[in-house]
């Protein structure tokens, strides 16, 4: 039974069948192709498809059965779905989805790849949770909020200026607050012809949005079709509504002021109609809440009430009509604190009635509530300034505490003495949780808890102040780990993420109580040291740190070893700023990596020059790959029994516009570091196995093509599919290539590395061990990998011909690979004298410049073609004069 109809049988079995029919959420199943297997009700009625034929049909193919509006909802499943497929493991995003009937809705939807014991693709459940009500929930409590700080804000300026001084501010608060593009405040007037009209005092606009039109700076209602709103005005009623549901005349003047949705608030001072209030919105048309036409009400009110102030002294009575209808609580104090009035809001937030607080020194303000400081903190500010504002935590009645965002305003008489105090305040537990929970996502890491680079740029900032005052130092220890993204590729990212919070507990463990332990991101993680006195005590941190990191971490029952490379800044002498510090330590770091890691170092000036020479190296190389800059080499390996060329390696060399041929010893370190030599490596392999097949096609017989492998390549879950794929796409005979590999990429991860050449193996490739006998193989690792030949390095045969040593390892090496029924190369023959000792030993094949150096393929093709001429002695001959 194939994958895909196991696993659609799967999906339609028993109790699974029931729980995805009566689903909420929309559930769906793709095979690993993305072609729909199966959808329940809620998942069809989403797109509309309950009367289409949907199973075994792609996105792509869906899009042009569905209602025209859902084909860039079904290309954007398409593509998140490849995202969770490369990414091997759930993902969870939000999609927004328009609506053939208007309006959208918004989507949880969480994406699951399963995958076959091979790794193929077995398929893809997907889960679409309607959470548009939530998300309505959410905007809308944003921005009643955000409404309701604009409010309590307008309302202290104008009740601390003159409201002409305030009124553009308080428009631009009132149209940040609600979204709507230009606020207005217009005056009530007669025009020459005894008309009602109403001039533009004040404006404010969004900065992508034209100022009100000039020249209707004076409104004309007949003029502009609008007379019945001169009357609604007047009577102090609101209008408000989308442009297209006003009358025709109407509807035509806001079509020409480019405005579509509007809101006229009238403001009245006292019993007399003063004008009103404008607020447009010019890019779309919006729904208006009861919510929000109160709270504009409440803020045509305000201004109503600072207008009547500049003429009548009756400050009190003004604030009591601004705030009687406010959903906000508002209570009214004597000169003593004492409470002389409260309305609905007040009750409604505290439980407590008017009746209940009458005569009581009002709770904000009640010295027995609060510290001594807070209470001289707000009398000192109501006595200096005649305001005060900020959060007090307060008990309703029923006990329940809750969190309060107060204003306390001093209300004086024509002689400037104090005779009420005014407070505004409303409920702020929600917005205060939501504000803790913000401060703790953005300043912590989402997986370890730590400080994450926000926080410790905060924290250490603080540091560095302190350290400058009290002649301190502060230390900067920049920790990455070596070896875990080999873990995370070849273990998965659930151990490396289980990995990294051990390892931040044994960062937290071996710190002192004042450092901070932060986690910068993937493996990297930055230890602050704060006021130190002595420099030293870095050092000794540092030591602790690479000593805790060496040891065994246990993850899933499997034995897991890394270490840590440490990089050390000091301030002052290494910078003045977090910045600073960071980069000097990082620097100091990448000198720990190139040494060997799994050690400390401080940093120095000079580490800063080959920091920078690394970059543009690094820059040079990946500008190398998009140039085409690399070139393949060929090197002869030929049969010491015969001297006939029997083979070849393929070397990369980087031929640099302005430095020449680099090196592969200065840019391959680099290249692993940084993963590049996965796209250099895979492009070598690729070039190789083409260069077998163009020779062949000439001619040339060879009996293999070596092509090293560096261990980032093979680390990677894909190396083997990369094989397969260049001996499909090259039509390369399998049993001509061999991959060349060296013991250290052995030993790491061993068990993952025999099961992917094995896989390797099967199709016929060809597999080596290079530079045979540097490392530390162990013997029953050697005999478990399915290899065909050793190589033995260089090294060795350098000093062949005198050194006894080196000739008893080189006899060994030989032995061994005959036991183990292997061939042998060995690589940096130069002389007669070294082949010939090789041959007596028993060596199959040699390399090395007494055979010829690495050439490009055109010439290596005329050495295959010289070497069909010429015997063994005669290629002794000419080596040898050469």
């Amino acid at each position: 039974m194939s994958s895909h109809n196991s696993f659609a049988t799967t999906v339609k079995s028993g109790l699974l069948m029931g729980l995805f029919e009566s689903s909420p959420d929309g559930v769906y199943f793709k095979d690993g192709n993305g072609a729909w297997l199966a959808a329940n009700p809620r998942g069809l009625e989403v797109f509309h498809l309950q009367k289409v034929d949907y199973q075994g049909k792609t996105d792509i193919e869906l899009a042009a059965f569905a209602h025209p509006i859902y084909r860039h909802a079904f290309l954007n499943c398409h593509i998140s779905d490849e995202l969770a497929w490369q990414a091997k493991e759930w993902s969870r995003i939000e999609e927004l989805m328009m609506l053939p009937e208007g309006g959208s809705k918004s989507f949880d939807v969480i994406k699951i790849p399963l995958f076959n014991e091979d790794g193929s693709r077995l398929g893809l459940m997907v889960i679409a949770r309607d959470v548009t009500e939530r998300k309505n929930s959410e905007n809308d409590l944003n921005k009643r909020s955000a409404m309701l700080d604009a409010l309590i804000t307008s309302d202290g300026m104008l009740h601390s200026e003159s409201w002409k001084k305030v009124a553009s501010d308080v428009l631009g608060l009132l149209g940040s607050a609600s979204g709507f593009s230009r606020v207005s405040l217009f005056k009530n007037a007669i025009d020459a012809t005894h008309q009602p009209c109403a001039t533009n005092l004040y404006c404010w606009n969004a900065s992508d949005v034209p100022v009100f039109p000039k020249q209707h700076a004076t409104l004309h209602y007949a003029e502009i079709g609008c007379s019945r709103w001169a009357k609604d005005l007047l009577n102090g009623n609101p209008i408000f509504g989308q442009s297209h549901a006003f009358p025709e005349k109407e509807r035509a003047f806001l079509d020409e002021i480019g405005t579509k949705t509007l809101i006229l608030i009238p403001v009245a001072e006292g019993d007399q109609a003063w004008g009103f209030i404008a607020l447009e919105r010019c890019d779309a048309a919006m729904e208006i809440s009861s919510h929000e036409l109160g709270a504009f009400v409440a803020a045509g009110r305000a201004f109503g009430m600072a207008i009547q102030r500049e003429g009548s002294a009756v400050r009190l009575r003004q604030a009591i009509i601004a705030f009687d209808s406010a959903a906000e609580g508002m209570v009214i104090t004597d000169a003593d604190m004492r409470v002389v009035a409260v309305n609905r809001g007040f009750t409604n937030i505290t439980g407590y009635t008017e009746t209940e607080v009458l005569g009581h020194v009002s709770y904000e303000v009640d010295p027995e509530h609060m510290s001594a400081e807070h209470y001289r903190e707000v009398t000192s500010a109501l006595e200096r300034e005649g305001r005060w504002r900020g959060e007090l935590e307060n008990q309703r009645k029923n006990g329940e505490h809750f969190s309060e965002l107060v204003t306390f305003t001093a209300v004086k008489d024509g002689e400037g003495k104090t005779v009420n105090y005014v407070g505004v305040f409303s409920d702020n537990s929600e917005t205060k949780q939501v504000q803790n929970t913000l401060h703790e996502m953005v300043n912590h890491d989402a997986l370890t808890n730590l400080p994450n680079r926000r926080l410790l740029n905060e924290l250490t900032g603080h540091a560095l102040k302190r350290a400058e005052r009290e002649k301190t130092s502060v230390a900067m220890l920049f920790i990455d780990l070596d070896r875990f993204k080999v873990i995370n590729d070849t273990l998965g990212h659930p151990v490396g993420d289980k990995l990294l919070i051990e390892v931040s507990e044994r960062l937290n463990n071996v710190m002192r109580d004042s450092d901070t332990v932060a986690r910068l991101g993937g493996d990297e993680f930055v230890v602050m040291m704060d006021s130190l006195r002595d420099v030293e005590d870095a050092s000794r941190v540092a030591k602790k740190i690479v000593s805790s990191l060496q040891q065994e971490f246990v993850i899933d029952g499997k034995d897991i070893f890394i270490g840590a490379s440490v990089g050390i800044s000091v301030f002052p002498g290494d910078g003045n700023d977090v910045e600073d510090l960071l980069k000097a330590a990082d620097i100091a770091m990448y000198q720990v990596k190139s040494e060997g890691k799994n050690s400390y170092r401080f940093y120095s000036p000079d580490l800063s020059d080959n920091a920078v020479e690394r970059f543009q190296m690094e820059t040079e190389l990946r500008r190398a790959i998009e140039r085409k800059q690399f070139k393949v080499y060929y090197q002869p390996q030929v049969s010491l029994a015969t001297g006939r060329i029997v083979g070849t390696e393929a070397l990369v060399r980087w031929q640099h516009p302005k430095l020449g041929i680099v090196s592969p010893a200065k840019f391959i370190p680099l290249a692993e570091e940084t993963g590049l030599v996965v796209q250099i490596g895979e492009w070598v392999l690729r070039e190789a196995a083409r260069q077998i097949v163009a020779w062949e096609a000439e001619g040339h017989e060879l009996q293999s093509m070596s092509v090293n492998i560096s261990g980032v390549q093979v680390q990677r879950s894909n190396f083997a599919d990369t094989v397969y794929g260049i001996l499909v796409e090259t039509g390369c005979d399998p049993a001509k290539l061999e991959l060349e590999i060296t013991e250290s990429v052995v030993m790491h991860n061993t068990e993952y590395v025999i099961s992917v050449f094995g896989r390797i193996k099967e199709p016929g490739v060809k597999l080596a061990i290079d530079d045979f006998g540097t490392g530390y193989s162990s013997l029953s690792y050697l005999k478990r990998l399915p290899l065909d030949k050793l190589k033995i390095d260089q090294s060795f045969v350098r000093e062949l011909t005198f050194d006894d040593d080196d000739k008893a390892i080189a006899n060994a090496v030989i032995a061994l690979a005959r036991s183990l029924g292997l061939k042998v190369i060995a690589e940096g023959v130069e002389t007669i004298e070294q082949a010939d000792m090789l041959t007596e030993m028993g060596c199959d094949d040699a390399q090395g410049y007494l055979f010829g150096k690495a050439v490009e393929a055109h010439e290596f093709a005329q050495m295959l073609m010289n070497d069909a001429k010429r015997d063994r002695y005669k290629v002794k001959e000419e080596t040898q004069s050469v």
